[in-house]
């Protein structure tokens, strides 16, 4: 299916901080709110919908990829 990008208003300093404190985790906020928001997607959308969805999609559901090997240069020397 077609991927949307998410906007929404956040205080640029909170920001900053969040994502300074999630690259000390290897983490990414982009991973994060991928994963926060297909948890709320399965929490809150009807089984038959989200069997639905997958049927004319014609795959299964899979998890985001992380992204963090590229916000670190990939690993590469």
């Amino acid at each position: 299916m077609k991927n949307l990008t998410v906007q929404l208003p956040f205080d640029e300093a909170k920001l900053k901080a969040l994502n300074n404190a999630l690259l000390k985790k290897d983490t990414l906020l982009e991973d994060e709110l991928e994963n926060f928001l297909l948890n709320l997607y399965k929490r809150s959308v009807s089984k038959a919908v989200q069997e639905y969805l997958d049927d004319i999609a014609g795959e299964a559901p899979k998890p985001p990829a992380s992204r963090l090997g590229k916000a670190k240069g990939g690993g590469e020397t």
